[in-house]
């Protein structure tokens, strides 16, 4: 179901020089089951489950011409996933189906290259990658915008994976009260006061307040209730105590999410 593989390096359909063979891990990330006896009775308890790390597998076929240009394709694979060298880094595909999705990875094992006799200029990569995000993301951002003159709209998360957005309040507003009421989740400060021509950053997934992108503000919360976006329409409502200028509004960024394909 993966046509191509566009970064770190052209592999599949589009490529002269590297062929996907197989992919493994696409499905679902690992999943981790909280769970424990019931004493005195049958059976368990399992009152959450958490989705983890996604381990991907990737066998790349590698073919030329000559035998000194396969032997330079080899090393452009290897050192388009030295993730040791390069840390974290972007693998970017598209499917069959035109979903242009990405993730993180970090190499999750040594990169296995046989050289088998008589195979001179065509070869086998089994790759091996770890995500520490268990979603698969679109490669396009996404970034609705809702005035406070509004009060409210619609944002849509056309994937099938909660995700998890970052939520931009534009000044001149004090208190603002941000809610998913889709979720019944509400952010919402006391004492804050955002000028005209400044922004406070609500990052949903990592639980952060930042003001103009550099101070610490999360002291300002009153309700915590971090939300995320579900698969669907999701109806976010806005208010506060608006001033006389500024854009007066939310900007929320976020991409579109996936489970697996």
């Amino acid at each position: 179901m993966i046509a191509n593989i566009t970064a770190p390096l052209a592999i599949g359909q589009a490529s002269e020089y590297y062929t996907l063979k197989d992919a493994e891990g696409f499905g679902s990330a690992a999943l981790e089951v909280v769970k424990w006896n019931r004493p005195g009775f049958h059976g368990i308890k399992t009152p959450r489950a958490f989705w983890r790390e996604r381990v991907m597998r990737l066998i790349v076929g590698v073919r030329s011409t000559t035998s000194s240009d396969y032997e330079t394709r080899r090393r452009a694979l290897e050192a388009a996933f030295d993730t040791p060298r390069d840390g974290l880094t972007w693998l970017k595909f598209t499917t069959v189906g035109a979903l242009a999705l990405q993730t993180q990875f970090h190499l999750n094992s040594e990169i296995q290259a046989p050289l088998k006799q008589g195979e001179v200029t065509i070869g086998d990569f089994r790759i091996e990658l770890i995500a520490e995000d268990p979603v698969l993301y679109s490669q396009t951002q996404s970034v609705p915008e809702i005035t406070f003159a509004a009060g409210s709209g619609v944002v849509s998360n056309a994937g099938n994976a909660a995700v998890y957005p970052v939520v931009r309040v534009h000044g001149a507003v004090t208190d603002p009260v941000i809610t998913n009421t889709t979720l019944e989740k509400t952010v919402s400060f006391t004492g804050l006061t955002i000028g005209a021509g400044h922004y406070v950053d609500i990052d949903m997934l990592n639980e952060t307040i930042v003001y103009d992108g550099i101070t610490n503000y999360y002291s300002y919360v009153l309700l915590d209730d971090f939300w995320w976006l579900a698969e669907g329409s999701n109806t976010i409502t806005i208010s506060g105590s608006l001033g006389g200028s500024g854009d007066r509004k939310i900007v929320v960024t976020f991409r579109n999410g996936y489970i697996g394909i």
